[in-house]
């Protein structure tokens, strides 16, 4: 009798916690200014294949922000959109665009809804339109901003475009490969020249990397060059402390070659960049070359002891 009474106990604090855990969902950041009882302004879009959140601020600039491959799989209650917790600490508007999939955004309704919120003069009223994403965000940043006339951009590693007619070269993605290139905004080659100025961050000693930049360089272009960063050049300058400096100048002034490659040289700090150079002169044969940056490596960390 009391072994009954016991598990019958203990099933039911089971389906008490199961209840509990169901009502205490964690919200997103985003869903405090969003609320209906929230301390802002904006809207969140749900799709199927992408959504769009957009959050109103004080101050007069407006990220656009797109996600990159890494969180295309988070259906967390707690997801926001790339770059949201920088833009709330500054206090500027934000449209995060969520990607559900490995798409590129390839996606009609995400396209239609981009085009209308430009005809609808959307963007306009900013002091400045900032786009920004990395690999398949920096593609989006790119070709959506191209909407904008006057539009900054931010793009760490993009590609111009996974069109295989285009770029027969470009052998990652084959998912991205496989959407609708046919649809409009499809490639960033020859539609930038109204934006304003477009930062591109790239390793050139990355072979693809190097190759869509080069289809996409032109008068407002200007590239910054993150050397044995590999396709991970956001992650890289975010480790040397020089990406949330490179985000604030690009979001409320200009960011300058001079300002990039002093910021730049805290890769001297970094093992990864050691290990990259190190690499690059064993693969081209140069052994004595990579092991002197072995060794000068080593002295450096032992001379900042």
């Amino acid at each position: 009798m009391t072994d009954d009474n016991n598990n019958a106990y203990t099933d039911d604090t089971r389906v008490d916690d199961k209840k509990l855990k169901a009502n205490q969902i964690t919200q997103p950041l985003w869903f405090a200014e969003l609320a209906p009882g929230g301390t802002g302004e904006g809207f969140f879009e749900k799709g199927t294949r992408h959504s769009i959140m957009f959050v109103k601020r004080l101050r007069p600039v407006l990220l656009v922000s797109f996600d990159n491959l890494s969180n295309v799989s988070d259906d967390s209650p707690e997801r926001v959109p790339w770059g949201f917790k920088y833009a709330q600490d500054q206090s500027i508007s934000h449209l995060g665009v969520f990607a559900h999939g490995k798409l590129w955004y390839r996606d009609p309704a995400l396209i239609a809804r981009m085009q209308e919120l430009a005809a609808t003069g959307f963007f306009d009223g900013y002091d400045r339109v900032v786009f920004a994403g990395a690999s398949m965000g920096a593609f989006a940043a790119l070709v959506f901003a191209s909407l904008v006339p006057g539009a900054h951009v931010l793009a760490f590693n993009p590609q111009s475009t996974l069109d295989a007619k285009l770029v027969p070269w470009e052998e990652r993605y084959w998912i991205g490969r496989r959407q609708d290139w046919t649809l409009p905004l499809s490639d960033a080659k020859g539609i930038l020249n109204e934006c304003g100025p477009i930062s591109v961050f790239y390793d050139p000693y990355f072979a693809p990397d190097h190759k869509h930049f080069e289809r996409i360089a032109g008068h407002n272009v200007t590239p910054y060059k993150c050397w044995f960063s590999n396709h991970k050049s956001a992650v890289f300058l975010r480790k040397i402390d020089a990406l949330k400096p490179l985000m604030h100048a690009g979001l409320f002034g200009e960011i300058t070659p001079q300002m990039f490659y002093q910021l730049y040289r805290g890769r001297r700090n970094l093992p990864w960049y050691a290990g990259s150079l190190q690499k690059y002169y064993a693969e081209s044969g140069r052994e004595q070359m990579a092991n002197l940056v072995r060794s000068s490596f080593r002295r450096y960390k032992r001379s900042l002891q």
